[in-house]
This record gives C-alpha cells, sequence and structure tokens, in this order.
C-alpha cells in the first residue's frame, strides 16, 4: 500500500479514527487485530486522510486492517494522546460482513479474533495502555 499524506489539525496532531467493533446487542465481544509486527491486540484505526471524514477513515480502516463491514452505532468522540500528539476519533461499530480475505491478511499476514471484554482489557492493558482509554468511553456508554 502506498503510503498517504497524514492528516494533522491546527496544532500539529495527527488526525484519526478507530473503531471497537461488536457482534452483538450486549456489546461483550470485541474483535481485535495483530499488530503489523504481531506482537499485541489492537482495536483497527489508523490515520484520517485528505477530503476524508471521520467514519470513512473508520470504515476504510476496518476493511483494510480487520476485513470486516459493518453500521455506525455510536461515536464515542476524540480521544487526545499528547505524548504522541495524535486525536482519534472512536467509533462503535456493528460489524455485519466479516471477509475470508482481505487486503492487510494478505500484506502483513494480519489476524483477528473475537474476545470476551473482560479479555480485552486483559490483553490491552499488558500491551496497548493508549487504546485502553477508548474502552473507558464505551464502558460509560
Amino acid at each position: 500500500m502506498a503510503e498517504k499524506m497524514r492528516l494533522t489539525d491546527l496544532d500539529g496532531y495527527r488526525q484519526r479514527a478507530a473503531c471497537i467493533c461488536v457482534r452483538n446487542e450486549r456489546e461483550d465481544e470485541i474483535l481485535l487485530i495483530t499488530s503489523r509486527d504481531k506482537t499485541s491486540w489492537i482495536i483497527p484505526g489508523g490515520g484520517i486522510e485528505q477530503n476524508e471524514t471521520r467514519i470513512d477513515a473508520a470504515h476504510r480502516e476496518l476493511y483494510e486492517e480487520a476485513g470486516v463491514r459493518g453500521r455506525l452505532i455510536r461515536d464515542l468522540g476524540i480521544v487526545e494522546d499528547i505524548a504522541r500528539k495524535r486525536r482519534t476519533n472512536v467509533f462503535v461499530i456493528y460489524v455485519e460482513h466479516e471477509y475470508d480475505d482481505w487486503d492487510e491478511r494478505r500484506l502483513y499476514g494480519r489476524q483477528r479474533h473475537w474476545y470476551r471484554l473482560n479479555e480485552v482489557l486483559s490483553l490491552l492493558k499488558g500491551s496497548k495502555q493508549s487504546q485502553l482509554e477508548f474502552f473507558q468511553r464505551f464502558l460509560l456508554t
């Protein structure tokens, strides 16, 4: 994949979109994907491209990284990561279709897996502290 120009705001923060994906009304199963280096489990997300809305970026990243499509349930707002100069708009997506083959599976061997919510929190505490705030908001809605 060609490297895209990263969209930044007036403060120099990288603009991102991320998806907490669920597959039932209880919202107790969450989709995680492997990082590119396969050392941790993460939620799908990435940079917003020029002339792209935040929700369009979320749907694009979701398909590219996880090979799934779904519908927006709610917008959890923006989570700011001062240390990494990122502002991430976090969405909750109900997964409606899972594809057997997708871009980043072919390119990077990325995997996806459904986890119980309590498992997700444990996995992220160990490797992706920065994404825990996404789930704090998720649990409050």
